[in-house]
């Protein structure tokens, strides 16, 4: 289901529009709730406990903060302003549902996973011991409202008035057919010059990497620290990013050469979202799903409504406007697919550095605002 999922975004052109993560996802669930494939299986559980982390820091092997800081320029800055509007709707919708059990949480997940993705919101699940079906029924949801979202931002680059507000440049220049009549995504996912050494290389450093954060997170769970401390260095994901992001600052010569990494990363990922769709029960996420989705919406309508109004003060262009509503909202990989599948090449490398920043904040962000609601 996962290489069908990376197929279809490179073969077909409904694929191209929507994305490999929302096929794997949305696939999985259809299969999943005509019950063609089981609702549980201990698959699940070995993508969720192993595969799921080991991606993370591949994910992040191209996150050398000083390249960011260097290369993403003025996005970055248009990032910040998305993730604002994100945690101002975090924020409204925190205060209309101050007394629902599990606020806290579901703000924290909500803030990690449209400031950094859906790994992040997995992360904060865990950090705020959220039971099993709210973090599934707000994945769900956070990836059926990008879909949605990835959707509006696409279709809003065709309206005159958007047109006439906003600068254009790269829409005007960069409209036209991939090379060769292959598709954004197959062009952009080319073949590489990749190595045994490299591939063993960075299946190492990602084992290492995992390894030492997960026994630095049960040595600091097993001590009688403060509970904002667990928080912090007690969540693998909050302790492999820190290490992780260091590391490729620090020693960026070595990371540049792991070619492959990227690739590995992605496949990983891809097949965590078949597992998220397999794990959904539509007639569960019914149930609970109303606050989630209420927290989504509500994300949604200020992160763009704030990007979009700053964005018109400072004459941004709409391009670097919707990449970085789709950066906060759904992560590195989706931003760079919508910059990719729109043909907007010179911005796809900066959408996924400031991708990867989100990665980086978006746990943060979601543990100070979630305890703000507790």
């Amino acid at each position: 289901m996962g290489a069908f999922a990376i197929l279809a975004e490179q073969k077909f052109k409904w694929g191209g529009k929507i994305g490999s993560a929302i096929i794997a996802i949305f696939s999985a669930l259809i299969l999943v709730n005509v019950r063609l494939i089981p609702v549980s299986s201990e698959v699940y559980t070995v993508i969720n406990s192993y595969i799921l982390p080991l991606s993370i820091p591949l994910l992040l092997f191209q996150c050398d903060l000083r390249r960011i800081i260097r290369d993403s320029g003025k996005l970055a800055v248009i990032f910040f302003v998305a993730a604002v509007g994100t945690l101002i709707g975090v924020a409204v919708c925190g205060l209309m549902f101050k007394d629902v059990e599990g606020v806290g949480g579901i703000a924290a997940m909500t803030t990690g996973a449209h400031i950094g993705g859906t790994v992040n919101l997995v992360a904060m699940g865990q950090t705020f011991n959220m039971e099993a079906n709210y973090v599934n029924a707000c994945a769900i949801a956070a990836n059926l409202f990008l879909a949605f979202y990835m959707l509006m931002l696409s279709s809003a680059a065709n309206l005159k008035f958007v047109r006439k507000m906003y600068p254009h440049p790269y829409i005007d220049e960069m409209e036209r057919a991939a090379d060769g009549g292959k598709s954004m995504a197959e062009s952009y996912w080319k073949p590489k010059n990749i190595s045994l050494l490299s591939i063993a290389l960075s299946l190492a450093t990602t084992f290492v990497i995992t390894g030492v954060s997960q026994t630095i997170c049960t040595f600091v769970n097993a001590t009688e620290a403060p509970f904002i401390v667990k928080q912090l260095l007690g969540s693998i994901y909050l302790v492999m990013t820190l290490i992780t992001v260091t590391l490729v600052t620090l020693f960026p010569k070595y990371f540049e050469k792991l070619q492959g990494a990227e690739e590995l990363g992605n496949f990983a990922i891809i097949l965590f979202f078949v597992g998220l769709g397999c794990a959904a029960n539509l007639a569960e996420l019914a149930q609970i799903g109303v606050v989630v989705i209420a927290f989504i919406i509500c994300i949604m309508i200020f992160n763009f409504l704030v990007t979009m109004a700053i964005g018109k003060i400072f004459k941004w262009s709409y391009e670097e406007i919707s990449l970085a509503c789709n950066a906060t909202f759904g992560g590195p990989t989706t931003a760079a697919a919508f910059a990719i599948n729109k043909g907007w090449h010179e911005l796809v490398v900066p959408s996924i550095l400031v991708g990867l920043l989100g990665y980086i904040i978006g746990n943060y962000f979601g543990v100070l605002i979630g305890n703000l609601l507790m």
